[in-house]
């Protein structure tokens, strides 16, 4: 009986994920918290109430930002699998907020009523970046916030959730605040008298338990920023509208339409190299890059008198790359292009060079989308490889600023600003790996594998 009630019960295996940085920062902000509600009790200006709400606000989302990056970890603890290839992170930026107002809305409001102080936060996972405050009146046409939210090492499954939060002045100062700035200004005058400075002990527990710190800014609106929703210029984007306050003056007279603008960049394009190292072609060495959907060649110069010998190949989602390992070489095939062959010095190079093709043709896969809206500053071509020894005039291109001096420093890369925009070549948006082993008909012995995308 006990066997089969135990066959029958489901076992929960719990794991437990102790990051002591993200229990530090909990604790950080928890003391925040705790001060700024003091600061709150003795706020006597407009000015200083509005700040300490903010600087609640802040506190409060980051502390549960990080309470959900540890749910997070907890759940992608079974789902970690350290084989597959991770698309390369990106930079994003978010900029130009624009608000417009409509004052229709509070036709029956007074004048004094028409004053909100205004913010935007900005969340992707636990980093939260906020803008500057903003005060408006009725003589205000929209919001322009002038901030550039930047997001570093950003995944590509992103997703960027803009909170804009407002608060009328009118009700900045709460009645117990306004009760204390009134007696603080008497007594600093006329002094206090000794039966009043002492509190009754009930009272100050029942405060207390009463004083839990809410800030008084309210959640107006929101938006959701996505890999899909990038655009080199600003442009109308949609807003979420909370549920009406209760109170007409708390709600801000926004549309739901405002004007953003929203960039990502891809280091697979912003890194002057994400992979770099020596190859050679009909016993000729080159020094590579493998940047931006290209891999870029100049010849490793012995003389001062001849011409250098450059190539750039396009790198795809329809790649084709052939391993042979006997040879140790690797060769590059894309479509209505010639096949390119590159030899190497020993076997363990080569695992290396087909490991970092692989993962550019994933980088050029997922941020594919995002390569109209990079600011190019140049754009490369095919340029195929001179396969003569003959000093043949080439068509020089500007020259690389990264080079692997030596196979020990095959992983050198430099960080820069630069952007190329490679060729689009397939619009598809799946990708497949296919593995597997076929003889050629030129030499039975030889083996090729070979590793590409298709459709």
């Amino acid at each position: 009986m006990s066997a089969n009630h135990t066959d029958g019960e489901k076992r929960v295996v719990s794991f437990f994920i102790w990051d002591p940085e993200l229990e530090r920062k909990i604790d950080c902000e928890v003391k925040m918290i705790d001060g700024i509600s003091k600061l709150l009790n003795v706020a006597t200006t407009v000015e200083q109430t509005i700040e300490c709400n903010k600087a609640l606000v802040l506190s409060q989302q980051r502390m549960l930002a990080f309470m959900s990056e540890i749910r997070r970890k907890q759940q992608n603890l079974l789902k970690r699998d350290d084989t597959n290839l991770e698309p390369t992170k990106a930079t994003v930026i978010l900029s130009d907020i624009r608000l417009p107002l409509v004052w229709a809305r509070m036709k029956k409001a007074k004048t004094d009523q028409k004053k909100f102080a205004v913010f935007c936060l900005a969340r992707i996972g636990c980093e939260i970046i906020d803008t500057q405050m903003k005060f408006i009146d009725k003589q205000s046409t929209d919001i322009l916030f002038t901030d550039n939210l930047t997001f570093e090492n950003v995944p590509h499954n992103f997703e960027l959730h803009l909170e804009i939060y407002a608060l009328n002045k009118s009700l900045a100062l709460s009645t117990a605040a306004k009760d204390f700035a009134e007696r603080y200004s008497y007594y600093s005058i006329h002094g206090s008298p000794r039966s009043r400075r002492r509190i009754p002990q009930n009272e100050t527990t029942q405060q207390k338990t009463s004083n839990q710190p809410q800030s008084k800014f309210v959640l107006v609106a929101r938006a959701l920023y996505t890999k899909e929703s990038v655009h080199k210029m600003a442009k109308v984007r949609s807003l979420t509208m909370e549920r009406p306050q209760e109170n007409p003056l708390m709600q801000l007279p926004i549309e739901n339409a405002f004007i953003s603008r929203f960039l990502i960049q891809p280091l697979c394009y912003t890194r002057s190299a994400t992979f770099a190292g020596i190859v050679e072609i009909n016993r000729v060495p080159y020094s590579c890059i493998l940047n931006g959907g290209f891999l870029h060649g100049e010849e490793i110069m012995r003389s001062d008198y001849s011409h250098q010998r450059t190539f750039s190949i396009p790198i795809t989602t329809d790649t084709i790359i052939l391993s042979h390992n006997d040879h140790l070489s690797f060769s590059i095939y894309n479509r209505n292009f010639n096949q390119d062959e590159f030899f190497v010095q020993d076997l363990f190079t080569l695992n290396i060079w087909i490991r970092a093709l692989q993962q550019h043709i994933v980088d050029i896969r997922t941020w594919e989308q995002t390569v109209e809206h990079l600011p190019s500053i140049r754009r490369y071509s095919h340029q195929p490889i001179t396969a003569s020894t003959s000093t043949i005039n080439l068509a020089q291109k500007p020259i690389l600023k990264t080079k692997a001096r030596s196979l020990d420093n095959i992983y050198q890369t430099i960080s820069t600003s630069e952007f190329i925009v490679p060729n689009r070549f397939n619009p598809s948006k799946n990708i497949t790996y296919i593995s597997d082993h076929h003889t050629t008909d030129d030499d039975d012995d030889d083996e090729e594998q070979i590793i590409h995308t298709r459709l």
